[in-house]
């Protein structure tokens, strides 16, 4: 499609996208982020822990991943 201009995607907030103030991603025992490895209270919706940084990289890899898999998905 000729002459299409693609939207670009506005940056993330600051904060990033996750909102983890809720008690409930607090833990009192630091645990291994199921990510990087590395020691943390956060705890994510499953309560598995996870600092918020990791957890918003993998969120973004998984969401460009997708739509890496649909754009190949529709230009074939």
């Amino acid at each position: 499609m000729a002459g299409r201009r693609r939207r670009q995607r506005p940056d993330p907030p600051p904060t990033g996208f996750l909102d983890w103030t809720d008690s409930r991603h607090w833990a009192q025992q630091a645990r291994p982020c199921r990510y990087c490895g590395g020691l943390t209270n956060l705890r994510d919706g499953s309560r598995k822990a996870a600092h918020k940084t990791c957890a918003e990289a993998a969120i973004a890899e998984q969401i460009a991943e997708q739509a890496a898999a649909y754009e190949n998905e529709r230009l074939n």
